[in-house]
């Protein structure tokens, strides 16, 4: 059975957050449910349906706000892909555009300063290795 997680990474140059994914359980709340406004609060409670599963996803580039609903297997494959110890081949399964921020060639993730994005949204890490972290470019 899947339960909620947090999947804080950071980056292998400076320790900086890189990415945040949060898998909120069928009747949980976010972690940082207090600080979101009253306005989100209320949409996020009546919108959502019994038994679903809520992602909260900040990456290099790009991020989904307050987040969007899932279903159960999308959770399972999430939850998976995030289990200590991480890895570049483990991370990819869960099929974010950027990987959580992995680099492929180094096996590590880098926070949005050492990825060293373009307005385009492609970046190069530390070691110049190089690929698209923006889904909408």
């Amino acid at each position: 059975m899947v339960t909620g997680m947090i999947a804080a990474l950071l980056c292998e140059e400076c320790g900086a957050s890189s990415t945040r994914i949060e898998l909120v359980a069928p009747g949980e709340l976010p972690a940082e449910w207090e600080q979101w406004p009253s306005t989100v609060q209320g949409t996020f409670l009546l919108d959502r349906e019994p038994g679903q599963w809520y992602l909260l996803f900040k990456g290099i580039a790009t991020e989904n706000g307050y987040g969007n609903t899932v279903d159960a297997s999308r959770a399972r494959q999430i939850a998976a892909a995030f289990r200590p110890p991480l890895t570049f081949a483990q991370v990819h399964t869960a099929g974010f555009y950027d990987d959580a921020g992995f680099c492929q060639e180094c096996n590590a993730p880098y926070c949005c300063l050492h990825w060293r994005v373009s307005e385009g949204g492609y970046g190069y890490c530390p070691r110049g290795h190089g690929k698209s972290l923006d889904p909408h470019w």
